[in-house]
Parts: C-alpha cells; sequence; structure tokens
C-alpha cells in the first residue's frame, strides 16, 4: 500500500507523533507535579495539564485511512529501531508511566492540595473579613451569587410526591432554632435537566431553607452539554457548583465536595430524587441528639420508577444488608427483626444503601471519610457501613423523613465493572479479617485481582481502635451467619 518514498515520509511522520505524544505525557504529568509541589490554584494548573492530556487522545484517534497508513509504517526496519530508540529516551529520562486513573488521581490530590491552601488562608489571622462570610455561607469556588441574597423566582417544576409519611410524622413540631444547619452535596454525571431540576425545585419547595447554607452540585467532568451550570446558579442563589475538570468518580467527587462545605452538617444526596415536606428536618433532629455525633442518618427511600419519574411508589421499612460478596441488598422488615419496634421511630440498619445520607462533617472526618483510593463506583458504602459500627459509629433509617428516588437499572456513565470489584476488595481486605475467604468463596475471580496497597485503611483501622468482624456478626448483623439473598 505504501513503499519507496512515501513510506519513509510516513515513517518519518509517526516517529515525530511518537516523540510528540512522549513531550505531551511529559508536561501533563508536569503540570501537575507543579500544582501539587507548590499549591498552585488548581483550575490553572489542571487546564493545562489537561489540555496536554487532550491532546495526546486528540492523536491517538487518527482517521481510518491514517490507522491503515501507521500499521504499514511500523512495520518498516527503520521505524522499528526509531522506536526502540523513543522508549530508550523515555526510560533514560525516567518519565513515570502512565497507567489507568494516573490522571485521575493526581487532579484529584491537586485538588485537595488546592482546597486545604484556601482554608488555610481564609482562616489565617490575617484573612481579610470577607472570608467569614464566605465560610459562613459556603460559598464555592465557582459561585457568582450570594447565598443571602432574597430569593424572587419561582421554583423548578416537580412531580408533586403523595403523603406517605405517617401520621406522627405530620403532626410532629420541629424547633428550627434547636436544629444544625447543612449543605447538601450532589455529584452529577449525564444526568437529565428534567430530573435535576425537579430535584431541586422539590428541595427548594420541602426544606426549611433557612437551615441549608447550600446546595453544592459537583459537576464531576461532564462535557459541554451535561453542565447545566448557569441553569443551576439561575434557580437560587444557594445552590452552587464546582467543577471537577477530569471525572473522578462518585466517590472522590464526595469527598472533594465535603472540603468544600463549611456547615455542621453534610447531606449527601442524588440528582434523581424528589423530596417529601419536611424530609430534612428528621434528620437533623436525629443528628442533633448524638452527643459524639458518631451516628449517620438515612431517610426512607421510596421508588420512582425509572420510566415515569412523575409515578411515585412508597417503600417498606427494611435494613440495608449485603451477602458475603459484598453486595448490597434490602433485607429484613424492621418489624420483623425486631418485635418491639414501634413505626415510625428511627432504628438502626447494618448498611447504607447507597450515595443518601446525612452525617456530622467532623464526624466525617475523624473516621476516615471514604477510601480515597477506591474509584469511580461502588463498594464505598459497604466500606463505610463497616468501618462505622465496628469503630463506635450508628447508622439508622428515620422513617419520618422520606424522599424518591429513581432506583436505574444501569448508570447513565461508564462504569468499568474491574474497578467496582477492586473497590469491593479493598474493603474485603481491611474489614473482614478472618473471614475474607468468605468473600473469596462468593467471589472467586477477586483473588488474583491487584487492589493496591491498603496500609493506609489499616492503620486507620487501628487508629479508631475497630472492633473485629466477628463482633459485627454477633452484635449488629447477625444475619450474616446464614445465607443472605443476592441481588
Amino acid at each position: 500500500m505504501f513503499t519507496g518514498t512515501g513510506l519513509k515520509i510516513l515513517g518519518a511522520v509517526f516517529v515525530f507523533i511518537s516523540l510528540f505524544v512522549v513531550y505531551i505525557e511529559w508536561r501533563a504529568i508536569e503540570d501537575i507535579s507543579q500544582g501539587l509541589a507548590h499549591g498552585n490554584d488548581v483550575s490553572g494548573v489542571l487546564s493545562k495539564a489537561m489540555r496536554n492530556a487532550k491532546v495526546q487522545e486528540l492523536m491517538s484517534k487518527g482517521k481510518p485511512f491514517v490507522k491503515e497508513a501507521l500499521k504499514e509504517v511500523e512495520k518498516a526496519p527503520f521505524v522499528k529501531e526509531a522506536l526502540t530508540e523513543v522508549a530508550k529516551a523515555v526510560e533514560h529520562a525516567h518519565l513515570p508511566g502512565l497507567p489507568k486513573g494516573q490522571y485521575q488521581m493526581a487532579a484529584f490530590h491537586a485538588q485537595m492540595q488546592a482546597l486545604a491552601n484556601k482554608k488555610t488562608k481564609a482562616t489565617g489571622a490575617d484573612a481579610p473579613k470577607e472570608h467569614a462570610a464566605l465560610r459562613g455561607a459556603g460559598k464555592s469556588s465557582e459561585s457568582t451569587t450570594s447565598s443571602t441574597e432574597v430569593f424572587t423566582g419561582t421554583f423548578p417544576h416537580f412531580p408533586t410526591p403523595p403523603e406517605v409519611r405517617h401520621q406522627e410524622c405530620v403532626r410532629k413540631q420541629y424547633n428550627l432554632a434547636a436544629l444544625p444547619h447543612a449543605s447538601l452535596v450532589i455529584p452529577y454525571l449525564n444526568e437529565t435537566w428534567v430530573q435535576i431540576s425537579a430535584t431541586v425545585g422539590s428541595l427548594l419547595a420541602h426544606s426549611p431553607l433557612d437551615l441549608v447554607d447550600q446546595i453544592l452540585f459537583i459537576d464531576d467532568g461532564n462535557e459541554e452539554g451535561w453542565r447545566h451550570h448557569d441553569e443551576l446558579r439561575a434557580l437560587h442563589p444557594k445552590v452552587q457548583v464546582h467543577r471537577n475538570e477530569v471525572r473522578q468518580g462518585l466517590i472522590r467527587a464526595k469527598v472533594i465536595g465535603a472540603a468544600l462545605i463549611d456547615s455542621p452538617i453534610i447531606v449527601f444526596m442524588e440528582p434523581h430524587c424528589v423530596v417529601v415536606q419536611e424530609w430534612l428536618e428528621p434528620l437533623l433532629e436525629q443528628l442533633a441528639e448524638s452527643s459524639d455525633h458518631a451516628t449517620i442518618v438515612m431517610p426512607t427511600l421510596d421508588i420512582i420508577p425509572e420510566k415515569n419519574f412523575n409515578q411515585y411508589m412508597t417503600a417498606n421499612h427494611h435494613i440495608g444488608g449485603f451477602d458475603w460478596s459484598l453486595t448490597f441488598n434490602w433485607m429484613a422488615l424492621i418489624e420483623n427483626r425486631n418485635k418491639s419496634y414501634h413505626y415510625p421511630n428511627p432504628y438502626p440498619t447494618p448498611a447504607l444503601s447507597g450515595g443518601i445520607f446525612g452525617m456530622w462533617k467532623d464526624y466525617w472526618e475523624r473516621s476516615g471519610t471514604y477510601d480515597t483510593n477506591m474509584t469511580e463506583w461502588g463498594g464505598e458504602h459497604i466500606e463505610m457501613s463497616l468501618r462505622t459500627w465496628r469503630c463506635g459509629g450508628r447508622i439508622e433509617i428515620v422513617p419520618c423523613s422520606r424522599m424518591g428516588h429513581v432506583f436505574r437499572a444501569k448508570n447513565p456513565y461508564v462504569v468499568h465493572v474491574p474497578e467496582v470489584m477492586k473497590n469491593t476488595k479493598r474493603a474485603a481486605l481491611v474489614w473482614l479479617d478472618d473471614h475474607l475467604e468468605d468473600f473469596y468463596k462468593k467471589v472467586p475471580y477477586a483473588r488474583s485481582l491487584q487492589a493496591g496497597d491498603v496500609s493506609e485503611r489499616l492503620r486507620l483501622k487501628e487508629k479508631l481502635n475497630c472492633k473485629s468482624m466477628d463482633w459485627y456478626i454477633e452484635n449488629i448483623y447477625p444475619e450474616l451467619k446464614g445465607e443472605q439473598p443476592h441481588r
């Protein structure tokens, strides 16, 4: 197909491209490294680094005829020799490789370092007075409005949920002055505007806004048409947006969001929900009763069918649990598990269902946030459940707090199953103790999976003086002694 002079020209082009890609990789890593080393403003550092990374990506997406040409060029002996020299140059320059997730992890650490630097400056002795106002409002670095502005608009439309609360909940009066303030953290990726705006509309209509410092959306690397920044900020002055230039995944996006807010309470939410009236007050009241702050609270999650966002179906009063594969499922009814239980009192649950819960921010931080070496999505809720119960905390479902949630068969973004399994294995290695083999029996292929270094999480486990897995089974989740249903 290509011979003679044409082949030599293409060979030279190919070698040039290879050298250029090596340079781009080196520049991207250098840009991120400089940000980490010097604590520069992360937005400038990352945008420059990711521009370089984007060029590399585009270079790899050649047109079909270019790819065919390169295949022919690679066969030429002199090209192979040139590529060998390129490889040697890379090796001698001691350039780090680019394993999967390196850009994401470097970007995550750069963001967290930048946030830490900002907080240090804002709380320092020489900090200007306006910083105190920003801390009180929990202002995001990308917010363009003050949360103290008077709102004169209208709430976005949302499907009005039926009154599904127990009459004791409906009659209950809350002393708002005695309740702590909260900020809501909502990561989003490839979510529809219809569901995002309905989520915000119900939050604004059914929340005590005097107790809500901000509703912080974390744009986790959305493409242009899925960002909705201007639309979100236009909904209400308390709605703010922070953008991750590089997708971090749900786990790290929550860690970043939590670091951005200053409210005493964090409520992690999802952008495809409709909350009912007085959904927040019961959660805040239950948290306020926790003297050591070591409580995590969940609302009752009712069901919005994936194919009909206008429909609302009430859920039963189950506990959350899992089997030895560490796969979550809704298990026994609380009334069957505890014959003395009186509905709608809050009740303990062995496991978190996923991404919707509230907790004190100081407990979030001192208990270890999330394992940030977990990637994308999955496994973090089981890890947090085991850590919370075994290290001095508790998890409760509060039935007077209810919301409809879209339980989807498939996420609207790419989830790599090996990454989910890696996350789950990390949780197993740290928390299952002598029961690790029970995990491998359920998931045999996880045995050979590389899950990375967990020594940091083992040190956290020791520092928190956590109880054993046997203690958890005996005292919190005795059902695990038998076969548990697997979803």
